[in-house]
């Protein structure tokens, strides 16, 4: 099962507007057992984390460095607990290779706490495109997608299904036609809506979002029906997008594609 903790992009929001879908960043996790878990960046819908004790070992996957999938860290308790023990893995970037990215998060004056106080076993993993991972009966397949400073999606094998995880992916390049080969014949492909496409082109008489990293449900679409995945969730809401907006979003795109589900803080797959 993957936990959806987090599911809107840019930043967090919360209000009367934004009960039914939530308002956390980016953040996925599933068991491995009892006492470890895997975990897809770590955006607000982190810290809903700290209520659970019985973890010991945390294995987290940035897709990116961008704040949305990151600010939840610094207020992740385990980070602070010498019983844990994390292992993050981050793209393998040039500019990365020789700054360590809790030296960047936990750093005043932006955060009270330096990274002297961390307590935990903390091992920072650069990672490729291709490379893949087992822990337990959980597997993870990483691969480039396409998004300004680049970003890695995420293959994520359970026992009874695969599911593509894609935030923060914009359509038009030449990932695409790896895209629809990567996420051939799975059962679940989660995939980066930000923007309708009348805001995406800026005909809804905005400015154009194009180039800007992010995509529409029309687009996903597009991509479940030519690789022949089952199911469609629309992810990483804009913040300016209330729970009316969403299930107008969703109508729309189950009218195309009939196994379309808006994805919503606390969705389990």
């Amino acid at each position: 099962m993957l936990n959806l903790l987090g599911t809107r992009g840019t930043l967090p929001v919360s209000g009367q507007n934004y009960v039914k879908y939530g308002g956390n960043t980016t953040c996925l996790m599933t068991t491995v057992s009892d006492e470890s878990c895997v975990i897809f960046d770590g955006g607000t819908g982190l810290t809903s984390l700290n209520k659970y004790k019985n973890f010991k070992e945390y294995h987290i996957f940035l897709s990116h460095l961008h704040w949305d999938h990151i600010v939840g860290m610094p207020i992740f308790e385990a980070f602070y607990n010498p019983t844990k023990n994390i292992n993050i893995y981050l793209e393998n970037k040039v500019e990365m290779a020789s700054t360590d990215i809790l030296y960047v998060l936990f750093k005043p004056p932006f955060f009270p706490v330096p990274k002297s106080k961390l307590r935990a076993d903390i091992r920072i993993n650069l990672i490729d495109s291709g490379d893949q991972f087992k822990f337990g009966d959980v597997g993870v397949h990483v691969a480039d997608g396409n998004h300004p400073d680049g970003v890695l999606m995420h293959k994520v094998f359970l026992r009874d299904k695969i599911i593509l995880f894609t935030s923060d992916y914009e359509h038009g390049s030449e990932n695409d036609d790896f895209l629809i080969e990567f996420a051939r014949d799975c059962d679940y492909m989660i995939f980066d809506t930000t923007y309708t496409p009348e805001e995406y082109s800026g005909e809804g008489g905005g400015m154009p979002k194009v180039g800007w990293g992010h995509s529409t449900f029309r687009y996903g679409i597009d991509f479940v029906k030519k690789a022949g995945v089952k199911n469609l969730v629309l992810f990483h809401h804009n913040p300016d997008y209330t729970d009316i907006m969403m299930d107008e979003m969703g109508i729309l795109a189950r009218r195309e594609f009939k196994n379309t589900f808006v994805a919503f803080d606390g969705m389990q797959i």
